[in-house]
């Protein structure tokens, strides 16, 4: 069976939903035989013809006609990865064609079509969030035309399960660099080491969590902290009594290993309240049983995620926690992760693919 999967982009550009998509297609692959051709909205100069043993074709414009140009011939489903800002030209624009060009596709060619939505589009105003009168009109006109609407996110589903008035499953993201080829070892036998890794919301931490990462680090013993991503350029200076190492960017593996060797991740999340189960860096401390650390609450119960259960803040409660305690929350937030690992995410696309939509399957896991 050979599917497309819709993208914005693909390394070595930096891309969380590049990546998502690559890991989807190997497990696609590997466990159902499910073979994937990427279109990619935003093909760069640098972007291959084969990117991880799979076929790669840049859509030509931003148009219907020239998304079904390159549609392949001998498909028979669509998955598109949607997060609506990497869709958009301008702050202004709203990606209606994209819309047209799914819905022409599936009636003629009869096809299955899957939205996966990574974001609903929202609108800022002082601490109100809301969605957007005009691109949300793209959204919610993708989830209408798709034959299965999926999301990572509890607040998401809600929203989307209200325009379609059916179920909407919603499956937490699994981590965007792999996951663990060993079993994960006890917080015992690893280094005195936090991680700090992910793009613009690991810039945060350091502009305005600073005091909250070091309290961490002096709260649990840390000695080192390893800064992974984008150069930086940090002072050791603001890291008084710690070793810092500044790792740049690194392949998927060394950061994998990287992570099973270090006690705790911190990271910060509070750009997106009550989406926690959406954070790929979150999934990625959890999958290699890390402890996390988030700069402060984050209210994601409803994606089963707990304070001071499945992960840790900066406060005094940090200060009297045992190695055992400290063990408990790492393996409670593993456990989180594993009811939605890659595989377990892969089942779901897969079931959809294959036909089997069954009431059970739109249930939440």
């Amino acid at each position: 069976m050979k599917i497309v999967q819709i993208v914005p982009r693909l390394p070595p550009y930096t891309d969380g939903v590049g990546d998502y998509s690559i890991l989807l297609a190997n497990q696609l692959s590997k466990d159902y035989g499910i073979v994937t051709h990427f279109l990619v909205f935003k093909p760069g100069n640098k972007t291959e013809p084969i990117v991880a043993g799979f076929p790669v074709t840049g859509i030509p414009a931003h148009t219907p006609e020239a998304l079904l140009s390159v549609l392949p011939a001998d498909i028979e489903a669509i998955i598109l990865q949607y997060s609506n800002y990497p869709y958009l030209q301008n702050k202004w624009d709203a990606p209606f064609w994209l819309a047209t060009a799914l819905e022409m596709a599936v009636k003629q060619r009869n096809i299955k079509s899957i939205v996966m939505f990574h974001e609903l589009p929202t609108l800022k105003f002082k601490k109100l969030n809301f969605l957007h009168p005009i691109q949300s009109l793209v959204s919610r006109r993708l989830a209408k035309i798709a034959t299965t609407v999926l999301t990572n996110s509890d607040r998401f589903q809600k929203v989307l399960g209200g325009w379609l008035q059916h179920p909407v499953t919603c499956i937490p993201n699994f981590s965007a660099i792999g996951e663990p080829n060993e079993q994960v070892p006890p917080l015992s036998d690893r280094t005195r080491r936090m991680i700090v890794f992910g793009g613009n919301d690991r810039t945060r931490v350091y502009q305005n969590y600073l005091t909250g990462l070091l309290y961490s680090c002096q709260a649990l013993g840390i000695e080192e902290i390893c800064d992974i991503g984008k150069p930086l350029n940090l002072q050791t200076s603001d890291f008084p009594g710690l070793r810092l190492v500044q790792m740049g960017f690194q392949p998927a593996e060394a950061i994998r290993e990287l992570m099973l060797n270090s006690l705790a991740g911190f990271f910060d999340y509070s750009r997106f309240p009550g989406t926690l189960g959406k954070s790929s860096v979150f999934a990625a401390f959890c999958a290699h049983g890390l402890v996390p650390i988030s700069s402060c609450y984050n209210p994601s119960e409803s994606d089963g995620l707990e304070m001071h259960e499945h992960y840790l803040v900066p406060d005094r409660f940090l200060q009297n926690l045992s190695l055992t305690q400290l063990q408990t929350v790492a393996n409670n937030s593993h456990k989180w992760y594993m009811n939605h690992n890659i595989r377990q995410n892969t089942q779901v696309f897969a079931s959809y693919i294959q036909g089997a939509t069954s009431a059970a399957k739109r249930n939440k896991i």
